[in-house]
């Protein structure tokens, strides 16, 4: 049912950044040597939204993202994550709209104890300055 809500207010797909995992026994990955790689997974349906600015000068606009938690659960399934915490901890940020946004907090919406719905908390892009 969550996912119909999220689709009919204009669900879209965001995606979340992962570093990838580093390479065991190749030198420059243990000496800091290489670029970090990173991984874009598609999560939707999705809601973005902006939360009411804060007007003080030097401050970033925050946004409220909506993610279906079937989506999130089923990515936890594909990286062996024990849970959606340690998805979000673990992620460099979302992008939206080809902007990326750093998760300030994430919490769940469950009813009868299963998640139907993940709420982040991003901090908008530092060019988005008020």
């Amino acid at each position: 049912m969550a996912d119909a809500l999220l689709r009919s207010l204009g669900g879209r797909t965001i995606l979340l950044r992962l570093p990838t995992p580093a390479q065991p026994g190749v030198n420059g990955e243990q000496l800091g040597l290489t670029t970090p790689s990173y991984e874009d997974i598609p999560l939707s349906p999705a809601v973005f939204r902006r939360v009411r600015p804060e007007m003080e000068r030097g401050k970033v606009n925050r946004y409220e993202l909506l993610i279906s938690a079937a989506s999130i659960q089923a990515q936890l399934g594909l990286l062996q994550l024990p849970s959606a915490d340690a998805l979000f901890a673990m992620a460099v940020g979302v992008f939206v709209d080809q902007e990326l946004m750093l998760i300030e907090s994430a919490a769940e919406a469950e009813m009868f104890g299963q998640p139907y719905l993940y709420r982040l908390l991003l901090e908008g892009p530092q060019n988005q300055i008020l």
